[in-house]
């Protein structure tokens, strides 16, 4: 006769077979979409192995290439690869963030982009979102004061010298202080800026603190439970370095936000051309943060922080390193890519050179309209083009189903607390949008009819989209026409925003108006496979030449 003992072990064992293998296997109404691998219907430790070993992008789409617009990755998460019944719902239909964007915080405090909940979400951004937005970058002094300062102070004259001594050039690095150079002057000011492009040393020490805190994202990431737990016992999967890596960040924040405080306390002494280079962002911030202190959102905040300055430092470190991520990464291959069609630079600097003033370097000339810049349909159809291309964050974005079931892309409907992603490398690479999705087509920009165009729009995800689509889209979208100009004739989810979308035109405009580029050495150009995706080498070595 069996023993009481063995029937409660049984029953126990019984009971976790089927919670834990029979119910996410064959009842469950995920189980109903098809597996991307043969064990996500009862472990995830198939996903989580696929994280870890920095092969998640890829496996993903192929997932999608093989099983269709939904798959299952683990017993409570799915990946998504459509729009109508797909992207709209998820992000543009109150599906909240995960723990995944905890590790987007700074200083222990939440920022806009870590911030989980839709609410305190809408409430900072509307806080900041107009200062990003294209009406007022188009028509901001500070924003053009900021351009004609980098381009013709800083970013000209460095690639001339190497033009005129026919030396290579590595291009990540550098257009990763480009680009933080726009973005630290908009959000802080000329006269408090990092100056990245000429301070060698500083950027250099910038990028190695900033590498290091990108490590080991893994653990805080997909399992910050387990990791803590393993901290408190002593055993630190994310090295110590990192932690220090992350002190001296914030400690330069904090420098730069000191900084910017004392410009505003000493706005009355400014001449007129600093007044126009006031530290537009933080100001804004700021004031609009001290305004709010007595709003639900703020309240908790300041619980957490007991300060307004940790606040105003968390989200602004979150801006500044974004925006320089993500639009160095699209420069980077924006520019390979030019280098290697020697036709079609020829082709965007005749385009360029009809703008009006020019961006000449030799004739040091005030900027033309950026309104101007941005009607340029081959400069227009080479950054989109990149940008789909080549996706600076080409990774799952992920969001949690909520309490009241929905079905996605045809499936059952889910339960609340689901993981659902979608991936800007998948999206993009849609055939039917995008014939031929692996080669980079500018064309395919200009030779669509409006129909084909407003379809290609449907897929295209380097922004994000709904109301967490990225705040700096359009100042971004400025910079790179900005760099290709006066080279030819430069944030949650957290791809590239307005700011970053005017930086990358300006940059990119810039640059090709006044050189051509030739490869000097492109190994390890290919994309990491990661959440942020730079060049497996993280560097791209061109020659710059004079154009006559």
């Amino acid at each position: 006769m069996l023993s009481l003992l063995s029937i409660s072990l049984f029953a126990a064992s019984a009971l976790i077979i089927y919670r834990y293998v029979l119910y996410p296997s064959f009842v469950s109404p995920l189980s109903k979409i098809p597996a991307a691998h043969f064990t996500a219907s009862w472990s995830p430790l198939w996903i989580l192995w696929v994280r870890y070993t920095d092969v998640e992008v890829q496996t993903i789409h192929k997932a999608h290439v093989k099983h269709g617009p939904i798959v299952r990755l683990g017993p409570n998460e799915v990946s998504i690869n459509c729009v109508d019944d797909g992207l709209r719902k998820v992000y543009a239909g109150g599906f909240e963030k995960t723990f995944f964007y905890d590790q987007f915080q700074n200083y222990g405090v939440p920022n806009m982009f870590s911030t989980k909940e839709s609410k305190p979400h809408a409430a900072r951004k509307r806080m900041i979102s107009n200062v990003y937005s294209k009406s007022f970058i188009q028509s901001s002094q500070e924003a053009h004061e900021v351009t004609r300062s980098i381009v013709f102070d800083r970013m000209l004259p460095t690639l001339d010298t190497y033009a005129a001594k026919g030396s290579p050039l590595e291009v990540f690095e550098l257009n990763d202080a480009v680009t933080m150079d726009f973005i630290c002057c908009y959000v802080f000011g000329l006269s408090n800026d990092c100056n990245f492009i000429l301070d060698v040393d500083m950027r250099k020490q910038f990028l190695s603190w900033y590498r290091k805190r990108s490590e080991h994202s893994f653990w805080n990431q997909e399992i910050p439970g387990v990791t803590r737990m393993l901290r408190n016992i002593g055993i630190h999967m994310v090295p110590k370095w990192v932690h220090a890596a992350n002190r001296e960040l914030e400690a330069w924040m904090l420098g730069l936000c000191s900084a910017a405080e004392h410009s505003l306390k000493a706005a009355s002494e400014y001449s007129e051309k600093a007044h126009r280079t006031r530290p537009i962002v933080y100001g804004q911030l700021k004031d609009a943060l001290r305004r709010s202190t007595t709003k639900t959102e703020a309240q908790e905040e300041s619980q957490i922080s007991g300060r307004l300055d940790i606040l105003v430092a968390s989200e602004l470190l979150d801006h500044v390193t974004a925006g320089m991520d993500t639009s160095g990464i699209t420069l980077t291959y924006l520019f390979w890519e030019l280098s290697r069609q020697p036709d079609l630079q020829a082709s965007l600097r005749r385009e360029l050179l009809t703008l009006s003033p020019t961006l000449a370097f030799k004739n040091k000339s005030d900027l033309p309209l950026a309104r101007s810049v941005d009607a340029l349909p081959l400069l227009h159809a080479v950054v989109m083009e990149t940008l789909r291309r080549h996706a600076a964050i080409p990774g799952s974005q992920p969001r949690a189903t909520p309490s009241t079931p929905t079905s996605l892309a045809g499936s059952p409907p889910l339960p609340g607390g689901v993981r659902v992603s979608a991936q800007a490398y998948s999206l993009h690479r849609n055939e039917e949008a995008f014939p031929d999705p692996e080669a980079w087509l500018p064309q395919r920009w200009l030779d669509a009819d409006q129909g084909k165009k407003d379809e290609m729009m449907r897929w295209f995800w380097a922004f994000g989209s709904g109301g967490r689509m990225c705040v700096g889209s359009n100042f971004a979208m400025q910079g790179t026409h900005f760099f290709s100009t006066t080279r030819c004739c430069l944030f949650k989810t957290r791809p590239v925003g307005n700011h970053e979308y005017a930086e990358l035109k300006y940059v990119t405009a810039a640059i090709y108006t006044n050189f051509t580029t030739s490869i000097v050495d492109d190994t390890g150009i290919d994309q990491v496979d990661a959440y942020t995706a730079g060049p497996t080498s993280d560097q791209l070595t061109l020659r710059f030449a004079r154009v006559q």
